[in-house]
Parts: C-alpha cells; structure tokens; sequence
C-alpha cells in the first residue's frame, strides 16, 4: 500500500529528538482498519501497525468457517460501515458470510479506501512518556505518539479449562488448532464446550469421527433465549437433529472433571477413553506490554475502559473486540458504533 498522508512532525521528545505520530494504532484488523478510515476521513495523522497482513487474526481462523453475524441488506452486522457494505461485494454468501468473505471485505475496504497499514510489524510493547506513549517494534526500533490504541482483537489466547490432566496432555488440543475433520475419521474425538464454536466442531465432525459434546451446563439456544452467546444460526437445527439421530452423542451437565491420558472421568462418576480432547472453550484477551503503567482489568480479563474506550492509563484506549463496552461488543455490529466514540475523544483532544 502507498502513503496517502504524511503528517508526522520531528519533535524532541524525553528520549532525543524522534518522529512524533498523533496516533498509533496496534492492529490491522476490523477495528484497527475501521478507526484508522475515520482519522484519515479527518486528516489527522496516524500510523497503523500490524503484526502480519490486513486482517492476520482472521486469516489464522479456521477456513471455511461461516459466521455467525448476517450480512444482508436491511439486517447487517457485519459490514464496517453501512455506506460500503459486504453484502454489495460479489459472490459474498448470504445471509452469512464466510471467513473468506469477510477477509476479502476487509482487504478491499482497506485498499479502496487508502487506508495505510504497516505490515509485518509486531509491535513488542510500549512504555508511557511524558509527551504520551513510546512503541517498540520487534527488532528494537521505536515509535513516539501522543495517542496509542489497541485494537488486537480478543481471540488472541486459547483458554483451557481448569481441570486436572489437561496441561500438556498430548491427546488435548484447543479448537483453533483444528483443521480439517478427516484427519479424524473414525476416531473418537470428545469436544468440550457448549457454545457456538463447540457446536460447528461436532457438525463438521458428524459422520466422520466419534463424537461426543461435553457441555458444564444445560445447552442454551438462541431460539429460546434470544442471547448472542448461545447457538443460534444453521448451527442450532443441524445439532438438534444430529442429536435426535444419536449421530453425536451428548453429555449435557456433565463436565469432565479430570483427565488422564485420553480417558476423562466425568461429573456424574463415568469414565470414557477418547483418540482426541478439544477444548473449543473459547479465548482470553491479551495485549502488547505497557511498561510503567498498569491497565486495569475486570471480568475474564478484558481491559476496564471509560464509555470512550480509555484505559486507567491515559491516552491508551483500547478498540473493537477487546473494549467490552458491552456484550455484544464480541461482535462488529457492536463495536463499529464504539469505534467511533474512541475516534471522537482523541480527535477533540488533538
């Protein structure tokens, strides 16, 4: 990609004299693409950084993998803005797009766009400064700006459940790792996890391995519950059915409470061997290091944020996915609105 804007300024800063960026963003994903479009729409100089290509979160994700939030006109959550919508873009699948759709989206509306990103620059950490934050870049370089933004995405650390056997169990993997279900044929594979993500394993593996769902409570649909988190979309009728056909097998509120090798003992006393364990228990956040200054978190580890997304250490906001605003903020209906209050509070503070 070129440079659109050149609006960075040589400034003395507390360690020398250095480029001085008004903002920088970490992440080139949704969020990170989304914000930097409406500081470039303004004219307010930014510089975006991105640990491998547009959009590299989605790219690590499970190809073939549909979401969950609809892209069609009238009912779209998944378009960064109404104004240039996925569902515009040819061959993109309705009402849900793809993974690759989406990728796609993205790419473009970065590109058509002209929004400028650094690729293949992981940023290591960042320390605060008395003209605002300094970012350092692998291999040592150094970045100063006034305003620094984390927009990373929250799918960055696989989370295990604290149970018993499960660390460094080799017969134990986590959903992300998963690839394609034929390297499990005929294997008997027990998925543990009751939401969406453990509901897409056991389709995909329906007929092919073995497979039991292992849930710690009673399964949640969205039809019943009108709530984001619980299985809803194609997922919800295809799983009762595989259910009602005994095609998978289901230990509902019955979690396994230890594990030894490949056999797992569950709550209600039963023990059952398996080839394979996958945990699709979902993620945790994490972000680059602040040194000299310490974020403050709340629930399942995501950043405490102001109603403007900044954190307890001023000038670091945090964007998209990781600034929980509210629930429904893990999706991009709900943090594109959001995107652009973090926009507006450093713009009137420039």
């Amino acid at each position: 990609m070129g440079v659109y804007y050149n609006g960075s300024a040589l400034v003395e800063t507390a360690g020398g004299a250095g480029i001085m960026e008004d903002v920088v963003i970490v992440g080139g994903g949704p969020a990170g693409i989304l914000l930097a479009h409406q500081f470039r729409e303004h004219g307010i100089p930014h510089k975006v950084l991105e640990r491998g290509k547009v959009g590299q979160s989605w790219r690590d994700m499970r190809p073939g993998m549909v979401l969950l939030s609809p892209g069609v006109p009238g009912t779209d959550w998944t378009s960064l803005t109404l104004q240039r919508p996925i569902w515009a873009f040819p061959g993109v699948r309705r009402p849900f797009p793809t993974r690759e759709d989406f990728l796609c989206y993205v790419d473009a509306f970065a590109r058509d766009q002209h929004v400028e990103v650094t690729e293949r620059t992981e940023v290591t950490g960042a320390r605060p400064t008395p003209e605002g934050f300094t970012v350092t870049v692998a291999g040592g370089d150094e970045i100063h700006c006034r305003f620094l933004v984390i927009a990373t995405g929250s799918n960055s650390k696989p989370h295990y459940p604290e149970v018993p056997g499960v660390a460094g169990n080799p017969f134990v993997f986590h959903s992300g790792d998963f690839l394609n279900c034929m390297a499990y044929d005929g294997k008997r594979v027990l998925v543990i996890g009751g939401g969406n993500s453990a509901a897409e394993l056991c389709i995909q593996l329906a007929g092919t391995a073995l497979t039991t769902m292992c849930t710690r409570n009673p399964l949640r649909y969205f039809s019943d519950s009108a709530e984001l988190d619980d299985i809803r979309g194609s997922s919800e009728s295809v799983l009762k059915e595989l259910f009602r056909f005994r095609i998978l097998s289901l230990r509902e509120a019955d979690p396994v409470v230890s594990l030894s090798g490949g056999t797992a003992a569950f709550a209600s006393g039963e023990r059952e061997a398996f080839d394979w364990i996958v945990c699709a228990t979902g993620y945790r956040p994490r972000w680059i290091p602040i040194g000299g200054g310490t974020v403050d978190t709340g629930e399942k580890g995501y950043p405490r944020i102001s109603p403007v997304g900044e954190s307890s250490v001023p000038g670091l906001y945090f964007c998209g996915s990781l600034a929980m605003f509210h629930r429904r903020c893990a999706f991009i209906h709900g943090f594109r609105n959001y995107v652009e209050k973090v926009f507006w509070d450093i713009a009137d503070r420039l």
